[in-house]
């Protein structure tokens, strides 16, 4: 008996210690941070949590076997195990967006400057350097591989744009989610820390 009161206590403080580690991390991201900043951020809390994960099974390895956990302690666990579950995919789908942004940025760059090349200073420019009495040729298969390559990068953002939408919706669902887990379940581990006191 003893040995249980032993184990909800840790578990009950390691839940509380994760969860106020993970509240100072959920801190509003200031504008000044780089995508690569955050980018790092969120992999050293993807890896903490990893570390959490393995120290949590650890621990759960030493106890004895055929400890018989009470319905409200499997409860606990399993209350705990699918919040960890939805802030990992939190985690995952945060750093997805991350990279579909950054793609985004690249590519609209790229048609920015596709467009730049594509007026007819910038056709004229890149066929004065050839010197060649074909200029006529040159100017419109030059106008067409830029056009191509327009359609086709176009045809990319528009996926990206569609895909970067629905992450965003599956984002808002799942952090939605994470703060209905963690609203009913931290008061139920106060009340359990309350009562060992």
């Amino acid at each position: 008996m003893k040995t249980i009161k032993i184990l909800i206590c840790v578990f009950v403080f390691s839940i509380h210690i994760f969860a106020q580690n993970n509240q100072a991390n959920n801190l509003p991201i200031q504008p000044s941070n780089s995508i690569d900043q955050i980018s790092a951020d969120l992999t050293k809390v993807a890896n903490s949590l990893q570390i959490f994960n393995k120290n949590f099974k650890a621990f759960l390895a030493t106890l004895p076997q055929g400890i018989k956990f009470s319905e409200k302690q499997q409860n606990f666990l399993l209350a705990f195990e699918v919040l960890n579950r939805a802030e990992q995919r939190v985690q995952i789908l945060q750093k997805f967006q991350i990279e579909l942004t950054e793609k985004q940025a690249a590519l609209k760059t790229r048609l920015t400057q596709i467009e730049q090349d594509s007026s007819p200073e910038g056709i004229d420019r890149s066929v004065a350097l050839l010197g060649t009495t074909r200029t006529a040729e040159i100017r419109d298969s030059r106008r067409k591989t830029l056009e191509g390559e327009r359609n086709s990068l176009q045809q990319v953002v528009a996926q990206i744009n569609q895909t970067l939408a629905e992450t965003s919706n599956e984002l808002r669902e799942a952090l939605s989610l994470v703060k209905r887990l963690r609203d009913k379940c931290l008061p139920q581990i106060e009340e359990a820390l309350s009562d060992l006191k």
